[in-house]
């Protein structure tokens, strides 16, 4: 809804904006290209915070999603 403010940037064109390493980074862990970022770590533990028990330990996506993501950003141009 429009009263909820902005984020993060738009994703359109972000195929163009970036390679696949680019978006990879950015997808993993954009903590080491911003570490102030508000968009959390997709393919690392680090710093997690308040994780069930379940979760502990485990990355939100893994190997292949980081890649189906990115794959996906690809085709945003």
């Amino acid at each position: 809804p429009h009263l909820q403010g902005r984020l993060a940037p738009s994703l359109a064109g972000a195929g163009a904006r970036w390679t696949p390493a680019q978006l990879r980074l950015r997808v993993a862990d954009n903590r080491r290209l911003n570490p102030d970022s508000l968009m959390p770590a997709f393919h690392s533990t680090q710093g997690q915070q308040r994780v069930g028990r379940a979760w502990q330990g485990q990355p939100v996506l893994d190997a292949q999603q980081v890649e189906d993501v990115v794959a996906y950003l690809k085709t945003l141009k």
